[in-house]
């Protein structure tokens, strides 16, 4: 059952916004593949648009236009699962790739810590994600999506109000990880929390 149902959902969800998405994850890159050389803060500002660009075009793949008037045997968590995999897959493997370019077009001079910058994207791809699962399942159409782009941008206003050592963003240096860089790894658990809690099934009307 999971083969047809994997096809059909590959012909279903939108990749509109994965297409845009990819497009703007290469224009923003352009600075760093056009100088001689290229900046190090440039690049990390570039993968960090991809990934949050990339994972709101894959809760895109959430909404569920039937969900409320069809009824099928197959559990909602696994259809939800599945959809999200349909975009999800394809924008993880092109930001694994973006980022291995952009560090050999940077050569010796991007040294920053994969570990770190991948637990960023890791972060800043599955928000979206889990704000369109949150709105996908109270609304069945392509607004409940929008909630993921939203949440973004307001958790990215407020990281802005932290400056110099309170900024999650600076990557750490040899001395240590700070207490806002520490905080990546709890707010990627909770992410990954309020996207498996919205994912379930759906409690039965009374």
């Amino acid at each position: 059952m999971t083969g047809p149902l994997l096809r059909h959902l590959i012909r279903s969800v939108p990749w509109w916004p994965f297409a845009a998405a990819m497009a703007l994850a290469l224009l923003v890159q352009y600075p760093v593949w056009s100088s001689p050389e290229p900046q190090s803060g440039t690049a990390l500002f570039g993968l960090r648009l991809a990934a949050a660009v990339l994972g709101a075009a894959a809760g895109f793949a959430l909404p569920d236009l039937m969900a409320s008037t069809v009824v099928t045997p197959i559990a909602r968590w696994r259809v939800q699962w599945l959809r999200l995999a349909v975009l999800l897959v394809p924008s993880a493997l092109a930001w694994v790739v973006l980022h291995a370019v952009v560090r050999s077009a940077g050569g010796p001079a991007f040294t920053w810590p994969v570990d770190f910058v991948i637990l960023q994207a890791a972060v800043c791809g599955l928000l979206p994600v889990a704000a369109a699962a949150l709105g996908a399942r109270y609304r069945d159409d392509p607004s409940g999506a929008l909630l993921g782009p939203a949440a973004q941008g307001a958790a990215v206003v407020v990281s802005l109000f932290f400056t110099d050592s309170s900024s999650p963003w600076p990557a750490p240096v040899s001395t240590g990880w700070t207490p806002a860089q520490q905080s990546w790894p709890v707010v990627l658990v909770l992410v990954l929390a309020v996207l498996v809690v919205a994912n379930r099934e759906r409690a039965a009307p009374r």
